[in-house]
């Protein structure tokens, strides 16, 4: 059963409090520089009316509403493999509480949502980087049961980490001659399982906050993550359309 949340709305058609999803859209699309968010809560949406926020939309603030992407600059990638797997990483403050995001599609269909790996002292690195080894993990599953797989990640450090850069690291003792290896605790076990899938898979990079749907979908799971304080990675189950999913708060 879906969460009940309430909407506030501070700047749209008609501000105020809803219900649903449905009368809060009324209020907001298209609206100039519409204003709002959703909150768990009556007494919490209460308490973020009263107090408009002055500034800037800012994804860390519990009174104010999330920056959006507009509905009109979502794109698509050719997702061309069976499974296509997209993560992400936030933190806020950098370092400071990290959590990863994943979002699956099935063919070109969205099928699965995930959030979690919360770190109170992370960085924007380890919650990338535990985004992409998960992935890795989806990936397995789904190359054992026979079907292609590619993978999308917005960073570069994570890929050439796991990719590249360890195959040189691990053969010198996962050492290097200018300084230490962070984040080799979650750089070994995803090196390792790449290398197991490497040959069946694509890794793939994708520019972020570019509008492509999957990315920034995995990128507000992973804002989910940081704002539940959810250690495990578990499966996000509000019923939620993508529209929806997409005027939640960003990384």
């Amino acid at each position: 059963m879906a969460t009940k949340k309430f909407y506030v709305v501070w700047v749209g058609q008609k501000p105020g409090i809803y219900t649903t999803w449905a009368e809060t859209e009324r209020q907001v699309k298209g609206f100039p520089k519409a204003r709002y968010k959703s909150f768990p809560s009556q007494a919490e949406a209460e308490r973020a009316f009263a107090n408009k926020p002055k500034a800037a939309p800012s994804r860390s603030a519990s009174n104010s509403s999330p920056k959006k992407t507009p509905a009109s600059s979502i794109t698509t990638v050719d997702l061309t493999a069976d499974v296509n797997i997209f993560c992400d990483g936030a933190c806020d403050p950098n370092p400071g509480k990290a959590g990863s995001g994943i979002a699956i599609y099935h063919k070109d269909k969205l099928d699965q949502l995930w959030y979690g790996l919360y770190n109170p002292a992370g960085t924007n690195n380890t919650a990338e980087l535990l985004g992409l080894h998960h992935s890795l993990m989806f990936a397995q599953t789904a190359v054992e049961a026979g079907q292609s797989v590619t993978i999308y990640c917005d960073s570069k450090y994570s890929i050439d980490c796991v990719t590249k850069w360890a195959i040189g690291w691990k053969a010198k003792g996962w050492k290097k001659a200018n300084g230490e290896i962070k984040n080799l605790d979650i750089i070994k076990p995803a090196h390792a399982l790449y290398l197991e899938i490497a040959k069946k898979i694509k890794v793939a990079h994708v520019k972020g906050h570019a509008g492509v749907e999957g990315n920034e979908l995995a990128d507000r799971m992973s804002v989910v993550a940081v704002e539940k304080r959810e250690t495990d990675l578990c499966r996000y189950e509000d019923s939620a359309s993508v529209t929806e999913l997409l005027a939640m708060a960003r990384g």
